[in-house]
């Protein structure tokens, strides 16, 4: 995620129409300190790792951060803008060694893609370059081990995902899923790759396209298709498992969390699914649910959108008329429980958060939408970013900047408004304390953990430095 400010700075020489509407990149940078002071108020250890180093003056400068937590390790991916040229480096999540740095052929607008050996990086138009994460080739050497396009020309209709085995693309193409085996090579070849659905894949109804992403585990890839029907097959054979029907179209790409598939539809419910395809549980939300949902010790975390009555004016302009359009509503705090019985499978149940309203589960909280996202949740707190972007380009200038490689990513076209982190209760979704509202402006990208042996956020500055904030786990900086 590429951060733009309301920079305009334009130098002597240059005229009018030529300049360049993002912030430049910085030249210089402040020392860690700086940063980490910004982020002593918060109840959590601090790790901080130097991109540019000691040697060179001019900082190295960040263009994306993500965040990898799999079988082979857990570790930091930064991309970076250095000398005209774009590298990755991998550092480890926990003691923060850099375990490798290489050029890559060019930014692509989709995450990078981690199964097994390789990481892949894939762009919307199917062309991917797949990378060594493992082996250590001579220093200056690339890593880059394949490239081009996978069997069959495949054109994503979504972002893909991937586990410890397999790349799985939504393939425009075929409406396939496509699961491209990268346990013998990184060209997804080989005999474990598949494509569902198959001649007597189990499928009756008809199979449309997916334009969500899908999740993926070890055992289980599930996706939404536009049939209004999520499908649940088995990640390394491709084997049909089920297909519950969702009841309407759905806003939300799956998340696989503690062996369930959460997933919400326009019907106004968000389900949780056993991946037998059986039901866990299903509520009824006060709103139609959208976006990522965060899944972690057992809360539920879904923003929702309020349907209206919208006032429209006739082609004619002389009167007007009500047509049903959707607004951001609340942002969702709920909460299950599982209850074990002896000798038969365990209960899955929802706690209701007003137990005065019988007829319906309510939410434990609710607070205003406003486009928040949880981060983290640790020690009965939730830490939720709150950020606010805005297009600030025009077509020409979108255009311009794509060719120069500037712009890749969707997020690269908008310009950050503001950016907060707050320490919320988690029972009650109150801020905690008034200096747990802190003002993360200074970082450009802000990541998140969902794991249970990494209660961690991960944020970087512009100017090259990585930083870590992290409970109470086991290690260094956390960790198994």
């Amino acid at each position: 995620m590429l951060v733009l400010t309301a920079s305009c700075s334009i130098p002597p020489q240059a005229r009018p129409a030529d300049r360049n509407p993002l912030a430049p990149d910085p030249l210089s940078r402040q020392p860690a300190s700086y940063y980490e002071a910004q982020l002593a108020e918060l109840p959590l250890r601090i790790k901080s790792y130097d991109l540019t180093g000691v040697q060179r003056r001019q900082p190295v400068v960040v263009r994306e951060l993500h965040v990898i937590h799999d079988d082979v390790r857990d570790e930091i991916l930064v991309i970076d803008a250095d000398h005209e040229a774009n590298h990755m480096w991998s550092i480890d999540a926990y003691d923060f060694t850099l375990h490798w740095k290489t050029m890559i052929e060019k930014r692509v607008n989709y995450d990078p893609l981690p199964s097994g050996h390789y990481i892949h990086l894939m762009n919307s138009d199917g062309e991917y370059q797949g990378y060594d994460r493992v082996s250590s080739p001579r220093e200056g050497e690339s890593r880059l081990v394949s490239m081009g396009r996978f069997e069959g020309d495949i054109f994503p209709s979504a972002p893909p995902a991937s586990n410890d085995t397999h790349v799985f693309v939504a393939a425009t193409n075929s409406n396939s899923m496509r699961g491209l085996s990268m346990i013998n090579n990184a060209r997804g070849e080989g005999a474990e790759t598949w494509t569902f659905p198959t001649v007597g894949a189990g499928v009756t109804e008809q199979f449309m396209q997916i334009n969500l992403k899908p999740a993926a585990d070890r055992e289980t890839v599930a996706f939404v298709n536009n049939n209004n029907h999520l499908y649940m097959v088995d990640a390394q054979s491709g084997e049909f498992r089920a297909n519950p029907d969702l009841r309407g179209n759905s806003r939300t790409p799956p998340t696989i969390k503690d062996d369930l598939v959460f997933v919400g539809s326009d019907s106004g419910q968000l389900f949780a699914w056993q991946k037998s395809g059986d039901s866990a549980w299903i509520l009824t939300c006060d709103g139609l649910p959208y976006g990522d949902i965060f899944v972690e010790d057992r809360w539920v975390f879904v923003h929702t959108l309020e349907l209206y009555d919208e006032e429209v004016a006739t082609e004619d302009g002389k009167s007007t008329y009500l047509r049903a359009a959707v607004r951001p509503g609340k942002f969702c705090a709920y909460r299950y429980e599982i209850i074990d019985i002896e000798n038969d499978r365990p209960v899955y149940n929802l706690i209701d958060g007003d137990p005065s309203t019988p007829w319906k589960v309510d939410p434990i909280w609710t607070l205003p939408d406003e486009g928040q996202q949880m981060l983290m949740i640790h020690d009965d707190r939730a830490y939720v970013l709150y950020e606010q972007r805005e297009e600030f380009l025009n077509e020409r200038e979108k255009a311009k900047l794509r060719d120069e490689g500037r712009i890749v990513r969707k997020e690269d076209e908008l310009r950050t408004v503001s950016r907060q982190l707050r320490v919320l209760d988690l029972n009650t979704g109150n801020l905690l304390r008034p200096e747990w509202n802190l003002n993360l402006m200074d970082f450009a990208f802000v990541s998140g953990s969902m794991e249970e042996r990494d209660r961690a956020i991960y944020l970087a500055t512009k100017d090259g430095y990585i930083f870590k904030v992290y409970g109470k786990n086991k290690g260094v900086g956390g960790g198994k």
